[in-house]
């Protein structure tokens, strides 16, 4: 496959987004742009929509950028995807891909047809052995990210792990191929770090959970700081006064980090035996902490440095003295780019097939545009001529009889035609009749709505348990799914006997740890599984299931109530009644609203107002009096009397007198108070306020799930037996 000679490499980090720029010639390479793109916030900032400052951020690099017709190539985290690394036994290469799938199904801990990976193979002329390298990303994760790209016009033609990414960069720029002894790469990043083995063409990779955010969580705890003070503390600890007290709160986190490196040197060392690791590179803002590499090269006992320059790359003119202020940091997005122009030794690419190659056909559609534009010129040039010579044949308007004629035929044929429409009195009758087609669709939906919600199995407890049960569970353990709302949106056909479709969103409530995985493998799985059965009236479409994670709405459980996070792009998230006090809206103290409980029995939905209590039958209010003292519904502010009007039902607004039917007692009756006002049932019988079946600090998420039913003529089902062999009379009885 051709390379462009240009290519950008971007990289979203968790403090900033970083892009270079390369052009090649031949073997070589020259940085023709570069940027550094700052977040506002830090994105592992707790309770920070990450999602919205990724938009912001590219959004700023985009301006300052022109990438139009650029080539693209860009990360993902090493510790949001995974690198497996094993040895092949010896077979003939036609073979290898067989053996390297077989071993993806091994090391890959996911369904294989539910991610996206690539592979890589090692050799070297003096072994036989055969080493891959299997790189993978959840196919959930990979499109989410593909969906944030693509809302600011973004379009990657290559994704890769941000190690592979510092591997391609470190091996083109020191001559790793050539080199005999193994060098370890450290890349300390915001939340995670990798170790990068290179040794003679191969390389090695660990990812850990432990990164700059573990240092700065450790010096906001030891001074008691916001998360973005200690953030700026931890940047100036080689300059500050308070240098010694800064290391001494971070020296557990140093600690970690050591014992995490000893692992995995000591794993690397019992998997390649007589290869001693005694050189180390740091990159990553990290190892701009003092005493940080004094530290591991003492424990370690091997020799640490921090990458400050690149071999093989540099920058001339003003802007030399900002990209070296910033080398530590672009060793990801320098491997990025030479991959993007085909001097990268791993090409890994995990974007899907289906997206690369909705690309190549983009690309070529100005092509197709042109070719068309051409034979559509070419035969109206063809058929100017003979339409010409046409013309110039033909009559001009006959003469005024023949004209009469016509017009007087015409208007005996639209007389014939009304009078024949008055004459076919069948039509309304088939329509009548056909409102009883397709009536078994929507009780089949609701039907498998609850079979695909109830393929989560949810703990015994979440459905029979006490409120103290439930809210003694940890939210994110539990595995029940809740349905908020069902909507469905007919789709007519969009040709004469075409086929006709409803669009169906499911509005669901879960508490997950990890709701987008979560609902895929059950909710989800449960549709695509169940697409298409004999006795329903319909199919869903596989491809159109989708749990829309860039429209998940995230509830967060307060003391004082429930916010909603993350508002739906499009739209505005369901509402959430603002919490009231046990006494109704006209009072007392408020009490926080509460999300709705699992269905045990009890109404789930916490906080609302209850409203006041009609008296029991019989001892209704008189005409004109109100239900409340001030401001019922029967009266209006003030105590002014209202027009007189219908009674108000359940639901309706309007604050008309209620009239009660004949019969009733008057106004002395004992059940009345003063001034024939009833009693307030709410103050003889409080109702207790709706306990919490989520704890304080927890969360919970209202996520859309969309999907398309296509609706077929296999009517056969339950009414479909049941009439079954019926005389038209009985079975328009049955119906």
């Amino acid at each position: 496959m051709a390379h462009p000679k240009a290519a950008w490499g971007i990289e979203i980090g968790a403090n900033a987004i970083k892009a270079v720029r390369l052009e090649r010639d031949g073997e070589e390479v020259t940085v023709s742009d570069f940027a550094v793109i700052p977040h506002k916030k830090v994105l592992t900032t707790p309770d920070l929509d990450q999602d919205e400052m990724v938009r912001l951020s590219l959004g700023q690099f985009i301006s300052q950028k022109s990438l139009e017709g650029e080539h693209l190539v860009m990360s993902v985290p090493g510790h949001a995807a995974f690198a497996r690394f094993a040895k092949l036994p010896p077979v003939e290469p036609k073979k290898v891909p067989d053996i390297v799938k077989f071993e993806a199904v091994q090391q890959i801990p996911f369904p294989i047809d539910e991610v996206e990976w690539d592979y890589q193979t090692f050799t070297s002329d003096d072994s036989p052995e055969v080493e891959v390298g299997i790189f993978a990303i959840t196919r959930e994760r990979v499109q989410k990210r593909l969906a944030l790209y693509s809302e600011i016009n973004l379009t990657p033609e290559a994704l890769t792990l941000s190690p592979v990414s510092v591997y391609n960069a470190m091996a083109f720029d020191q001559n790793l191929a050539s080199s005999k002894g193994p060098v370890v790469f450290l890349d300390i990043g915001t939340q995670a770090t990798d170790v990068i083995v290179a040794e003679e063409g191969r390389c090695w990779i660990r990812t850990f959970p432990l990164g700059g955010t573990h240092f700065t969580e450790a010096i906001a705890t030891a001074f008691k700081l916001s998360y973005s003070k200690a953030e700026k503390l931890k940047k100036e600890a080689a300059t500050s006064k308070y240098a010694k007290q800064i290391m001494q709160a971070m020296r557990p986190v140093f600690s970690d980090l050591l014992q995490d490196l000893q692992r995995s040197i000591g794993y690397y060392n019992s998997m390649h035996r007589g290869h001693e690791l005694s050189n180390m590179i740091g990159l990553g803002s990290t190892f701009k902490i003092p005493g940080l590499r004094k530290f591991l090269g003492q424990q370690l006992q091997i020799n640490v440095v921090r990458l400050d320059e690149f071999k093989k790359l540099a920058v001339g003119g003003r802007e030399a003295a900002a990209f070296s202020e910033h080398i530590v940091n672009m060793a990801s997005v320098y491997g990025l780019a030479l991959q993007g122009v085909g001097l990268a030794p791993i090409s890994a690419n995990l974007v899907p097939v289906k997206a690369l190659r909705d690309q190549m056909w983009h690309a070529k559609t100005k092509w197709f545009a042109a070719a068309a534009a051409i034979v559509i010129a070419g035969s109206a040039m063809w058929l100017y001529r003979p339409l010409s010579d046409r013309a110039a044949l033909e009559p001009g308007e006959g003469p005024s009889e023949v004209r009469q004629v016509l017009s007087q035929a015409q208007s005996i044929k639209n007389e014939y035609e009304s009078i024949r429409a008055r004459g076919e009195i069948g039509f309304a009758a088939e329509n009548i009749r056909r409102l009883f087609d397709n009536r078994t669709v929507w009780p089949h939906l609701v039907d498998d709505v609850a079979a695909a919600l109830n393929s989560t199995e949810p703990q015994p407890v979440l459905l029979n348990g006490t409120d103290l049960q439930i809210l003694a569970m940890d939210p994110e353990e539990r595995r029940l799914v809740q349905l908020e709302k069902l909507e469905g949106q007919y789709r007519p056909p969009a040709a004469a006997g075409g086929p006709r479709q409803i669009d169906v969103t499911m509005t669901v409530q879960v508490s997950h740890r990890e709701p987008d995985l979560f609902l895929n493998k059950t909710v989800a799985r449960w549709l695509r599984e169940n697409a298409e059965r004999p006795g329903v009236p319909y199919k869903i479409l596989a491809d159109t299931i989708s749990h829309n994670p860039t429209l998940r709405q995230t509830i967060n459980v307060t003391e004082s109530g429930e916010t909603a996070q993350g508002t739906p792009t499009g739209g505005k998230p369901p509402g959430r009644e603002p919490p009231r006090g046990p006494t109704g809206p006209s009072g007392g103290a408020s009490a926080p609203s509460e999300p709705t409980r699992p269905p045990t029995g009890t109404t789930g939905a916490g906080g609302g107002s209850r409203g006041r209590r009609l008296p029991p039958t019989g001892q209704r209010q008189a005409p004109g009096s109100g239900l409340g003292a001030t401001g019922g519904p029967g009266q209006s502010p003030g105590g002014a009397q209202p027009p007189s009007g219908p009674p108000q039902g359940p639901g309706q607004t309007g604050s008309g007198p209620i009239k009660p039917p004949t019969g009733l007692r008057p106004p002395t009756d004992p059940g009345f108070g003063k001034a024939g006002q009833p009693t307030e049932l709410d103050e003889l019988a409080p109702l207790p306020a709706k306990p919490r079946f989520y704890p304080v600090g927890s969360k919970y998420y209202l996520v859309p799930i969309t999907f398309t039913i296509e609706i077929t003529d296999d009517q056969a089902g339950p009414q479909a037996e049941l009439t079954a062999g019926l005389s038209p009379d009985e079975e328009d009885g049955a119906s």
